[in-house]
């Protein structure tokens, strides 16, 4: 057993191979190196002398495993894997986990076809298979796989997996190559929910408004690109788009006529323009760009009516 004083530094440096492997699953850390070395000490004979159980025994030889592939170590991995199989008694027909660990093997050692085929078997058994679905976005990824195949693939993944926000990340620059500015509008808003106090994300998701154009797109473009910037005051990016993306709201305002001119939502614009501007010239003063900066910025800000 880990005691309560005990952490993953104390625990290698007594060699508590039980100890470490232990550590790291109960504490979801990736140290696949660790792992090996403690791991391969019990492979065999010593693992059954430490572990009664069987259900810790397989939790260990799955962690080595993983931990092997991990460090593209096939052999390790296929030793873990047909050891789990062996000394278990495991039916590969019949374990969803064993099956993954095998799939996965199939993965590293380059068989992605080989690889897909246990994954649909799996899904055929259990549609909502979240690992299986992941796994197969992952493959067709490698594969490199028609973009739209795998946007179908993580799509199908993420529907049920929500709250994967690398996962709705990794949606956003798919649905950016294939020109689908709505639909990475979409997944950037679901990384924002996951990650509210990521500057960049909002930067990125204002571009993605601003892109899309029209003028309730770019209220939000500037709404994101406003909270970019509170978050972190010091990003160029963000004060540089502020200024644009505010300047692109009054120049759509005015060539959409007067019927849906906001002359609240106007004030507003101006007032960042000049804001983000100030933030522009601020970040550039004493450098020996700042002569062509303010001029950049003049051209914004000179213009506005008061």
């Amino acid at each position: 057993m880990i005691g309560p004083g005990e952490d993953l530094t104390s625990l290698s440096a007594k060699n508590d191979h039980l100890g470490v492997l232990r550590y790291i699953r109960a504490h979801e850390l990736r140290e696949p190196s660790l792992v090996i070395q403690h791991g391969t000490a019990l492979l065999g004979p010593s693992l059954h002398k430490s572990l009664d159980d069987a259900a810790s025994r397989t939790a260990a030889l799955e962690q080595i495993c993983l931990a092997a592939l991990d460090v593209d170590d096939l052999e390790l991995a296929q030793t873990s894997l047909k050891e789990l199989a062996t000394t278990h008694n495991i039916d590969a027909k019949e374990s969803s986990r064993y099956q993954r660990l095998q799939a996965r093997c199939l993965e590293a050692a380059g068989d992605y076809d080989g690889a897909m085929m246990m994954y649909d078997d799996m899904l055929k058994a259990n549609p909502s298979n979240v690992v299986a679905l992941q796994r197969k976005y992952c493959v067709l990824r490698a594969k490199g796989s028609d973009t739209v195949a795998v946007v179908e693939a993580l799509n199908e993944y993420l529907g049920q997996q929500l709250s994967d926000v690398s996962g709705w990340y990794e949606m956003a620059q798919l649905r950016l190559s294939l020109a689908d500015y709505k639909g990475a509008a979409y997944a950037l808003e679901q990384v924002v929910l996951g990650s509210p106090l990521d500057a960049d994300i909002h930067c990125q998701l204002a571009e993605v408004y601003a892109t899309l154009g029209g003028l309730d797109n770019t209220v939000l473009a500037r709404k994101h690109m406003a909270q970019a910037l509170e978050l972190n005051p010091i990003n160029i990016r963000a004060q540089m788009g502020l200024v644009s993306v505010a300047n692109q709201y009054l120049e759509e305002s005015d060539a959409a006529g007067k019927k849906s001119l906001d002359e609240h939502e106007q004030l507003v614009a101006k007032e960042l323009v000049k804001y983000g501007a100030a933030q522009v010239l601020k970040s550039y003063k004493g450098t020996s760009m700042f002569a062509a900066v303010e001029r950049v910025m003049n051209d914004y800000t000179e213009n506005l009516e008061t």
